[in-house]
């Protein structure tokens, strides 16, 4: 079994849809089941928005159990900006391991971001003078590694600036070492599993929806991805978070969501171009409570979740704590199937 441990759902759904795409029986589960016949198993952790103390004790206590199972092999994924509590997390992991070190690789110069002189560029903007700059739970006011993830002996963060830097890396892995990072480490990193599985196909869009919670996934693109498989729009009205009673207006949004799904059953819902210093945790929760009434009164056959902290809370709401992995109709997205709900897809 090959095991990954992630920080938010999001992460450990798009990884296990990259297994499952290299033809392994691959599952994402919020709470580590040994029992599972699983070959990859990628485990959400759901410390990203945690206290730093809280985040490396869940994580250190996931990584025992999963030690505990026998894994062939351990993978740490992380945000790909370092949002989250980076060093914690691998230090629990290290600690719990007895693994020497840490190769960290959070770049990913598929999509132009790339650690130059030890400091992060997206698009050769240094980070800090990018949208990360204003992230509302882990701003990113330096571009400087060192600044970001602190005194850390035991974590190397080399140089990338293309595939073959991360591949070369790769190669030079021993067993004392503790692979984490991105999705485009994790893809070079996973050996060649059996012939590739065919990808999913969303089914003619009809009675899905896709719940954007990502202002990340929102600025890459994903409305006009969404749009071309057939999906309708929906941003979040910004005149709702100024209402005198936005429990009424959120509910409102909810029925108007309803009655648009009945004429069009392929809607994507999401935040759009919002102020960041409009998304309070409380935002969020509206967001969550909308869709929880939107599926209390339709059939979905299909729900997409984007958004780790969107997703956590709609899957915890729901029961949901193990899911198949399928492979994805959409870049960056993980398809999965509630174990105990065989009629619903989720990523």
């Amino acid at each position: 079994m090959i095991a990954i441990l992630a920080d938010d759902f999001s992460g450990a759904a798009e990884l296990a849809g990259i297994a499952a795409v290299r033809g392994y029986k691959t599952e994402v589960q919020t709470r580590f089941d040994p029992t599972s016949d699983a070959e990859v198993i990628a485990v959400d952790t759901d410390t990203r928005l945690m206290p730093e103390a809280a985040a490396a004790r869940i994580v250190s206590d996931v990584a025992r159990q999963i030690l505990a199972a026998q894994p062939a092999r351990i993978f740490k994924n992380t945000d790909s900006v370092l949002r989250g509590h980076i060093r914690a997390e691998l230090e629990a992991i290290l600690d719990t391991t007895g693994q020497h070190d840490c190769l960290f690789i959070p770049a990913n110069p598929s999509k132009g971001c790339i650690i130059t002189a030890g400091r992060y560029f997206v698009n050769g903007v240094p980070l800090d003078q990018t949208d990360f700059a204003h992230d509302p739970d882990h701003p990113r006011h330096s571009s400087l590694i060192a600044d970001m993830l602190g005194h850390a002996p035991h974590i190397q963060v080399p140089d990338v600036a293309t595939l073959a830097d991360i591949e070369l890396h790769v190669s030079r892995l021993t067993a004392q070492t503790l692979a984490a990072g991105a999705t485009i480490f994790f893809s070079a990193w996973l050996p060649v599993g059996r012939a590739p599985a065919a990808q999913s196909a969303l089914p003619s869009t009809r009675r899905a929806i896709l719940l954007c919670g990502s202002l990340a996934a929102w600025g890459t693109g994903r409305a006009e991805q969404a749009a071309a498989h057939g999906m309708r729009v929906r941003t979040l009205p910004q005149q709702f978070i100024a209402a005198d009673d936005t429990q009424s207006a959120f509910a409102a949004w909810g029925t108007e969501i309803v009655q648009e799904f009945h004429s069009h059953p392929a809607l994507m819902i999401a935040l759009g171009h919002l102020a960041v210093d409009m998304l309070p945790a409380q935002l969020m929760a509206w967001l969550t409570e909308v869709m929880q009434e939107v599926l209390r009164q339709i059939q979905v056959d299909r729900l997409f979740i984007e958004g780790g902290a969107t997703a956590a809370a709609l899957l915890q709401s729901a029961g949901w704590h193990r899911f198949e992995a399928n492979s994805a109709p959409l870049t960056g997205i993980g398809v999965l199937r509630p174990l105990t709900a065989p009629c619903a897809v989720l990523s």
